[in-house]
């Protein structure tokens, strides 16, 4: 999964003693009778994690486990979690078996509940989201698959779980989190699913105001798209997804709300197809009563913009916001009036991200005016390479001439081609 500005997805989940004794959900000594029971035998897994939440904790949490010997065709998911919850999620990482360390080197016993309070992606490596559910409804984000279609997981595979909660009342909270995985047989799998998981990092949000952002990415094979949903937090007002069609007709709306928790699933029946050289685009429109800035991140004090849904046949780089060839495609569209030249400028005078979160920087691309969306995205994508690989050690402190003259270094053709690029005229 690629590194964008910040990075995507993750939780932890704070197990904590209380000197009160937790509250039960779903009250009575049958309480876990109203739980997800795990699949029958040989119909899948169950993934499971509990804890304490204390009194005005937000609480994020991760654990580590490994898919059985024979792999899973996964055709179906259900999601439990406790009321308080924001999400749960499931992600793929590419290691053989659970690590005794995270990615900083700090020890760790994966198989329980932990702290990843900087993202299951910072902490653990991550290179694919697997399902999870923003409702309580129970329904995860891989249900509804037709007859034969599955999505496949080897065996020995390291899974990571994450929670997000949040307890606003005056008592401790126990917890639970569940993710059924039902499987088919191999030999009834007839072609393979992925997931659609859509972030858009180049969004912010100014105080006490408002602000959209829009993203569009390449739809580069022909696929069939069963389910979509969105995730944002709460300066969220409206996200949009609109299908542009290859053929010049006008974009289609596809998925529309107005709500930042628990987002309706738009089912599609029958499945919503898209044709290689149509694109997908969405807008999250925000506002803020809020005296601060907000840009993309992780915890509910920051802001997200998220398309979700299972497709197949499965194209990974429908999956990484990348054209045909592979190449990363994203699009930003700007709201404002700035050209080419005065874009570069205000790019370029921007504080470093470590100095502001790229609160300055966003600004810049998203203040640029629409008809130079090409030049701008080609900058913010050559940027976001070159800050994650070539400059990164540059970058990242605050050496700011030094950062900048990388970026000018690694970028020079797309930022010359910045410079040149004027607005339409009105």
């Amino acid at each position: 999964m690629r590194n964008h500005l910040v990075m995507l997805g993750s939780m932890i989940l704070l197990a904590a003693c209380a000197p009160e004794a937790p509250e039960q959900p779903g009250a009575g000594a049958d309480a876990t009778s109203a739980l997800l029971a795990p699949p029958a035998p040989g119909e899948g897994i169950q993934l499971h994690m509990t804890s304490t939440i204390r009194p005005g904790q937000e609480s994020y949490g991760c654990r580590l486990f490994q898919v059985p010997e024979g792999g899973l065709f996964v055709h179906d998911e259900a999601v439990h979690f406790s009321p308080g919850g924001h999400h749960v999620l499931l992600y793929r990482t590419p290691y053989k078996e659970i690590p005794k360390q995270n990615e900083h080197g700090v020890e760790v016993d994966a198989t329980e509940v932990h702290d990843c309070s900087e993202g299951a992606t910072a902490v653990w490596k991550v290179d694919a989201v697997l399902g999870g559910s923003e409702t309580l409804g129970g329904e995860g984000m891989l249900h509804g698959l037709p007859e034969g279609v599955a999505l496949p997981v080897p065996a020995g595979t390291v899974l990571v779980m994450s929670t997000h909660y949040l307890n606003v009342s005056a008592k401790p909270i126990e917890v639970d989190a569940r993710i059924n995985l039902y499987t088919i047989p191999k030999e009834e799998v007839t072609m393979e699913a992925g997931l659609l998981y859509i972030d858009n990092p180049i969004l912010r949000v100014p105080p006490l105001g408002k602000s959209s952002s829009s993203m569009r990415c390449p739809i580069p094979s022909d696929v069939s798209i069963v389910n979509l949903q969105s995730h944002m937090h709460a300066r969220g007002a409206l996200f949009t997804a609109q299908v542009k069609s290859r053929r010049g007709l006008s974009a289609e709306t596809i998925y529309s709300t107005t709500r930042w928790t628990e987002p309706p699933v738009e089912v599609y029946e029958p499945l919503l197809k898209l044709e290689a050289g149509d694109s997908i685009e969405m807008r999250c429109d925000f506002s803020s009563t809020e005296s601060r800035p907000v840009v993309h991140g992780l915890s509910s004090d920051d802001e997200m913009c998220q398309l979700i849904g299972p497709y197949f046949p499965r194209d990974e780089r429908l999956e990484a916001c990348a054209d045909e060839t592979g190449k990363e495609a994203a699009t930003w569209t700007g709201t404002g009036s700035a050209s080419g030249a005065d874009t570069l400028v205000c790019m370029n005078s921007a504080p470093l991200f470590s100095q502001d979160n790229g609160y300055a920087y966003l600004g810049c691309v998203l203040d640029s005016c629409p008809s130079i969306e090409r030049e701008v995205s080609a900058v913010v994508r050559c940027h976001i390479d070159a800050r994650a690989g070539a400059c990164a050690r540059t970058c990242k402190g605050d050496e700011v001439e030094a950062c900048r003259a990388c970026l000018l270094e690694a970028c020079n053709a797309e930022e010359k081609a910045l410079e040149c690029a004027t607005c339409a005229a009105d």
